[in-house]
């Protein structure tokens, strides 16, 4: 099985006083398979760590996905992203439009503890 992490759950992963983080510590482990990080998400984590946390806590982040052989670095795929974006009623993030089209271009399920981004994944 292959999953798509949302930065939602990779925050709340490593920091722990994100209110999700014992929810994201005991989901971790249940996800067998290949954990695809996309450049998006991958970007917006080190961020809100790097700013919310140390640079120390996003450093390490990037070597837990770099190390972690059941973690897969998808590199962007713009031009395809925006035609999607373009094509979403929704009022949602490039990014979050760009975790939508990801997910269903590699057959994984979208991991999010957003509730907006878990309701249009499934109808998508």
């Amino acid at each position: 099985m292959a999953y798509l992490l949302d930065s939602s759950v990779w925050v709340a992963l490593f920091l722990d006083f994100d209110t999700q983080h014992r929810k994201a510590e005991r989901l971790l482990p249940k996800l067998k398979g290949t954990l695809y990080a996309p450049y998006c998400v991958v970007s917006e984590v080190v961020t809100i760590l790097a700013y919310k946390h140390s640079k120390e806590q996003a450093d390490n982040f990037l070597a837990f996905i770099e190390n972690n052989r059941d973690v897969a670095l998808v590199d962007d795929r713009l031009a395809e992203e925006i035609a999607f974006y373009k094509s979403v009623s929704a009022q949602i993030s490039f990014a979050d439009a760009a975790l939508l089209f990801l997910s269903k271009r590699l057959k994984a399920n979208l991991v999010t503890f957003d509730r907006q981004m878990e309701r249009m994944s499934r109808k998508t």
